[in-house]
């Protein structure tokens, strides 16, 4: 019995795990912000964010993100340790000097493929 009860947490176990470069969360597709390799402005809303060599997401700010002094350190803080597509509820850019915080109002993946004007 006791081997039993064994098994049935070690498959428990092994179903919860995730890989260390990504975490899962009700379906969506998620990333820890240590795993953040690099950031670029998109736009004065939207700042794009490499995980890895081949994820990247946009992330939407509630303020003019220009502001924010790319020159000094930036980080990404998460309440929960991990940042999913979506609702940016709980993330933040940080950074600049003085620091400044700018909370994520939303989250997507940015595309794989470029895209192409015309037909």
């Amino acid at each position: 019995m006791r081997s039993v009860v064994f098994l049935a947490a070690a498959l428990g176990l092994a179903a919860c795990a995730t890989a260390p470069d990504q975490a899962s969360t009700e379906g969506r597709d998620c990333f820890y912000a240590s795993n953040v390799t690099g950031y670029n402005m998109i736009d004065d809303r939207h700042v794009g964010v490499s995980v890895g060599a081949n994820r990247s997401y946009i992330l939407e700010t509630m303020f003019n993100a220009n502001d924010l002094d790319w020159t000094q350190a930036i980080a990404l803080r998460s309440t929960t340790g991990h940042i999913c597509t979506g609702s940016g509820v709980g993330v933040e850019i940080i950074g600049g000097e003085p620091r400044r915080t700018y909370p994520v109002v939303s989250i997507t993946r940015a595309s794989e493929e470029p895209a192409v004007e015309g037909s």
